[in-house]
């Protein structure tokens, strides 16, 4: 038992001291024509998926016609080297005008690495 309990404080050590669980960013803004798209970035680890960030936020058609085929691209880029470490695409698909929907994607990233999400939104 003893045993064990050294062994879990040592992984959520270990887990704190990798940079994981860091803060995130929250309030980014991307725009593209009448499509605004609002983010937030967080940092978590997991058993299953090591460390991770999610994206979360939502994407509004501040115009006054339908705009169809909405997509959302997001780059988890390497802070220090400027390298992509991964992307998703995320469908948002038609929004009418005055119409927002909300979005939630996970990307894959390192436990040591410090990391910042690059959204662009295409339609």
């Amino acid at each position: 038992m003893k045993k064990t309990a050294i062994v879990l404080i040592l992984i959520i050590a270990g887990v704190f001291l990798a940079g994981c669980t860091s803060a995130g960013t929250t309030g980014q803004d991307t725009v593209q024509d009448t499509i605004r798209a609002h983010y937030g970035y967080d940092e978590s680890w997991s058993f299953g998926l090591g460390c991770y960030g999610k994206v979360s936020g939502y994407a509004y058609n501040a115009g006054n016609t339908p705009v169809e085929n909405v997509v959302l691209y997001f780059n988890l880029v390497n802070v220090q080297s400027g390298t992509i470490r991964d992307s998703r695409s995320v469908f948002i698909g038609a929004l009418g005008a005055g119409q927002s929907s909300t979005f939630e994607t996970v990307l894959d990233g390192e436990c040591t690495q410090d990391y910042r999400v690059d959204g662009t939104i295409v339609k």
